[in-house]
């Protein structure tokens, strides 16, 4: 299971930090505080998403017209 877990890879944050993509924790491991999930800081969000471009045409304008 661990290997197969390996084999997903890693994410690369915009950071330079890697986490594996798929992570196996156990409840025991959990509650006593011996396993921790590893994933990116988020508050770094601005980072982590582009913002889409805007796209106009007539049809658009057509439908939703500008000052009304």
């Amino acid at each position: 299971m661990k290997e197969e877990a390996v084999g997903v890879g890693y994410y690369e944050s915009p950071s330079g930090a890697s986490f594996p993509k798929l992570q196996i924790l156990t409840i025991k491991g959990l509650l006593d505080g011996t396993e921790q999930a590893r994933y990116p800081d988020l508050m770094c969000g601005g980072l982590m998403f582009k913002e889409g471009k805007r796209e106009s045409s007539e049809e658009q304008d057509r439908l939703f017209p500008k000052g009304d």
